[in-house]
């Protein structure tokens, strides 16, 4: 449970919140730059006064910063330059009290792929390897709900997708809450169940994360991401690709190792989709799904289309022409094309 009442006046807006969320895993908090997200994350943990913060049914609004049981990761965290990453961890596994988690170095630096950092200097790591040992570092801390703000901006999608998926194991297996800023959708859908959509100091909206997203993908005239959640996944040998059985459906994709996470989540751009009437001929069954047309809306002079593939909901775009030619009723049937997934 999240409970905060905030009220600052900032030189560019002034922040407003009252937010009440009484379950969350893992919470998104979106938002433009300078729309208050930062702020809102160093009122919770203590850095800005706030009239009121509850967290997992607690009142910690009069407890100082280090009495909260949380951690808070801000944007610019520097590792000691005098340490090695192997001494980066020790020291914040050493020092740090009153932990909550159970979690060990050993067990943060297989998760995190640190263990071929260990050993280097922090000088000579990249901007997106010190992003990975400073969050393990947030990890050893030992805390139960973990602040992260802008954790993975400096990783490639893949090794940030990796990261992200770490994120729900540690929350599934250790009970970690997290709460991450991020101002990337498509980061946030991958491993949030809640959004807090922010603007100007003011929360827009909050709730389920693809709800959330979806409305605020409607209000700047953009096509949603399709998220595909899979719950059976088998290794083809011959053809080094993976059969990903989707969830409540006989339906299946296959997709390359590197798109495999923990979290049983593809998430597709629509770019990637395309949709015909007729069985595709030109391209692989292999990743082409048959869906239930529900509708299509005018965007940008192209069409949005919504399609069900199995209570999962996929979204693509039609252009005039190919619409009008091609024009589909709500409730007919669909061939669905995801491209790009049996390549790295």
């Amino acid at each position: 449970m999240l409970k905060l009442q905030c009220k600052q006046v900032f030189d560019s807006f002034n922040l407003d919140v009252d937010i009440s969320i009484n379950d969350f895993n893992v919470l998104g908090v979106f938002g433009p730059s300078g729309s208050g997200k930062s702020s809102l994350l160093h009122a919770i943990a203590g850095l800005n006064s706030a009239r009121s913060v509850y967290i997992n049914n607690k009142n910690i609004t009069h407890l100082a910063p280090d009495k909260r049981a949380l951690t808070l990761q801000l944007q610019s965290c520097p590792l000691f330059p005098h340490l090695n990453v192997l001494g980066n961890l020790q020291f914040t596994q050493k020092h740090c009290k009153n932990k909550s988690t159970t979690l060990t170095l050993e067990r943060v630096s297989a998760l995190l792929n640190l263990e071929p950092l260990l050993n280097r200097d922090v000088s000579g790591l990249s901007g997106g390897e010190q992003q990975r040992v400073i969050f393990g570092r947030t990890l050893l801390s030992g805390q139960s709900v973990i602040l992260l703000d802008e954790p993975f901006s400096a990783l490639d999608w893949h090794t940030r997708f990796n990261m992200l998926s770490a994120v729900q194991e540690l929350n599934k297996q250790h009970a970690i809450k997290f709460i991450i800023v991020s101002h990337s959708l498509k980061e946030l859908l991958f491993c949030s169940d809640t959004l807090l959509h922010i603007v100007k100091g003011k929360v827009l909206a909050e709730g389920n994360a693809q709800q959330v997203a979806n409305a605020i993908y409607a209000s700047n005239n953009q096509t949603p991401l399709s998220v595909l959640n899979y719950s059976n996944q088998q290794f083809d040998e011959n053809f080094q690709v993976y059969k990903l059985t989707l969830n409540n459906s006989n339906q299946s994709l296959y997709v390359a190792p590197e798109h495999i996470k923990k979290n049983q989540k593809l998430i597709v751009e629509s770019a990637q989709i395309t949709c015909s009437k007729a069985k595709p001929s030109a391209t692989s069954d292999c990743n082409v799904l048959i869906g239930v047309f529900e509708h299509a809306k005018l965007i940008n002079n192209q069409y949005q289309l919504t399609i069900t593939v199995d209570t999962q909901l996929i979204y693509c775009t039609a252009s005039k022409r190919q619409w009008q030619q091609n024009e589909v009723n709500k409730g007919e049937l669909l061939y669905v094309s995801i491209n790009n997934l049996e390549t790295n």
